[in-house]
């Protein structure tokens, strides 16, 4: 990995010529498994892969103890250190994909992760590489970084885009507490519109009416309302808007689109999800999650409801604050 926590572009170039694959997919939650669900609808697609293992593994300790709720940066990293050593432990994968922002920003800093033979992304460098792009090619517009209050808080999007030299303000953090719980039980309900409505015309606000928008999805959960989001920021009086999805970027990266060539002759792909969770996910949030994910990919709604329980997967301690 290079020390910015991404691995060199021709890691990626070697695996998007592979014909048989294993993919390590993480998440503090269930948001991660839209990548999952993309991986699989574009493997269904490809003339190229043959074959493809897709191993989503929850880094979650348990119901309700997730790492926004952890004290400090210390115990997140002491906490998702435990939990890659279980998957490694678990899979021999070819690659692993961070699919959490809220785990991406701990990659750097990962004693697991620090001699990793394998390639490592995590979505927060792909998310800005994404937006960085479309700012790029619309000099006018600003960014909205929709995001839970962590990632806001941490700043990471924030500083690798200062660093590639866009001005101070065309970045908007836009905190969104509460969004990702409310998405993974109730998918796009009313009030999850009415949310995304009350955040959207912050942005707005913030960028003032009648702007070039990106509105960049920062949490792995929003990409299942992207469409809600441009309707909000249109409604709340923002100019030309563009939704970047860095869920469906991350695919990409390792199924790439083959235009004209799924209809000569795709589909021909072994594919196999599986879905593994030391944490006991709330019945609701299987429910809610899998019919988001039906109508991307039947088989990974699948995997979700027949999830792997896997208590020994890794070590976890509450703290005293936990226990409390």
């Amino acid at each position: 990995m290079t020390t910015d926590g991404a691995p060199p572009a021709s890691a990626w170039a070697r695996l998007r010529e592979r014909e048989r694959l294993t993919l390590l997919v993480t998440d503090s939650g269930l948001g991660g498994l839209s990548v999952v669900a993309d991986l699989e609808r574009r493997a269904r697609a490809s003339r190229r892969l043959r074959e493809l293992n897709l191993q989503f593994v929850s880094a979650l300790p348990e119901t309700g103890r997730g790492y926004n709720k952890m004290a400090t940066r210390a115990r997140q990293l002491e906490v998702f250190d435990h939990a890659l050593v279980g998957m490694s432990r678990l899979v021999v994968a070819d690659a692993l994909l961070v699919a959490c922002n809220t785990l991406s920003v701990l990659i750097p800093s990962s004693r697991a992760l620090a001699a990793s033979p394998r390639p490592v992304m995590g979505i927060v460098e792909l998310g800005v590489a994404a937006i960085a792009q479309r700012l790029v090619a619309a000099p006018a517009a600003a960014v909205a970084i929709f995001a839970t209050e962590t990632t806001i808080a941490v700043g990471m999007h924030r500083e690798l885009l200062l660093e590639r030299g866009f001005e101070p303000d065309r970045i908007l953090p836009v905190a969104c507490p509460g969004l990702a719980s409310r998405i993974e039980l109730e998918g796009p309900s009313a009030g999850v519109r009415s949310e995304i409505g009350r955040f959207a015309e912050l942005a707005v606000a913030a960028a003032g009416r009648g702007r070039p928008l990106v509105a960049a999805l920062a949490c792995t959960h929003y990409g299942f309302c992207a469409g809600e989001f441009a309707r909000a920021l249109e409604a709340a009086g923002a100019g030309p808007i563009e939704v970047v999805d860095p869920n469906r970027w991350m695919a990409a990266l390792v199924v790439p689109d083959e235009a004209g060539e799924a209809a000569a002759g795709g589909g021909g792909a072994r594919i196999r999800v599986r879905v593994v969770s030391r944490a006991i996910p709330l019945a609701g949030e299987v429910a809610s999650t899998a019919a988001l994910l039906e109508p991307i990919s039947p088989a990974t709604a699948a995997a979700l409801r027949g999830y792997e329980l896997r208590r020994d997967l890794f070590a976890y301690e509450e703290t005293p604050a936990h226990a409390r």
